[in-house]
């Protein structure tokens, strides 16, 4: 009776650790695949971008990069009467400009990628020197929200969520209608078109908390203040404010 060939097999290594083990170059040569027929381009020049470059060029990042303000040119000189204190990481021109317009106007939510790391620096700094209870984006008008399909200034405060580890809470503060356009407004005309916009809905949620208040851009301060003012009559104990831009009518004089 013949015996049975026995035969001996070289174990192998299991599927899923070599896909592990080459996952990185898998990674770059799909990323090659698409931007091959999809080409990336930078969120400011349109350059295109190189494979290790996401929503901006290098030479755009290093520009955003040299416009942040130094720690102690962070904090906001203007004396405020409902604020408690406020900081801001740039200044209000290009490329920053440039982003936060595509960001706001042009759908392009991605790039606020761009400033993730900055506003994680700044505000992990601010909640270990401050107790926040909370972090609240400035709101929008339910019409301006509808047009947009997203708030910025929240896209901003959850990544200051996510890095502090405060939570945002965005049912505290409402903006109770629709108010023009502040660009071409004077200080006082912008106090007089806010006058009134916002609203506390949950008083009993506001009262003796600590507040971080959250906005893109910081003009002349009208829509801060009148935010502040609107948490502290509610009863909040503190409001700060945190805003990624500042223009140049601050001027820190």
């Amino acid at each position: 009776m013949a015996k049975a060939a026995c035969i001996i097999t070289k174990p192998s290594l299991p599927t899923s650790i070599f896909l592990s083990y080459n996952a990185p170059f898998m990674k770059l040569y799909w990323e090659a695949f698409l931007r091959l027929i999809y080409p990336a381009t930078c969120g400011v020049c349109n350059a295109l971008l190189t494979l290790t470059e996401t929503g901006l060029c290098q030479p755009c990042q290093d520009r955003v990069f040299h416009l942040r303000f130094a720690p102690d040119d962070a904090l906001l000189s203007n004396r405020f009467q409902s604020l408690d204190e406020g900081w801001t990481l740039y200044p209000y021109q290009p490329p920053v400009q440039d982003i936060l317009t595509g960001i706001k106007f042009a759908g392009k939510r991605w790039l606020i990628r761009v400033f993730h790391e900055d506003i994680a620096m700044l505000t992990q700094a601010l909640a270990s020197e401050n107790h926040y209870d909370a972090i609240i984006p400035v709101p929008m008008a339910r019409r301006r929200f509808l047009e947009r399909e997203f708030n910025q200034s929240e896209l901003i405060a959850q990544r200051i969520g996510q890095k502090t580890n405060v939570p945002v809470e965005t049912d505290l503060l409402f903006k109770k209608h629709h108010t023009p356009s502040q660009g071409l407004l004077s200080q006082k005309e912008r106090r007089i078109n806010l006058q009134h916009a916002f609203e506390v809905r949950k008083k009993d949620a506001v009262k003796d908390r600590s507040f971080l208040l959250v906005d893109d851009i910081f003009t002349t301060g009208a829509t801060a203040e009148e935010a502040a003012r609107t948490l502290k009559t509610a009863g909040a104990k503190r409001v700060h404010l945190f805003a990624l831009a500042r223009t140049e009518r601050d001027s820190r004089n």
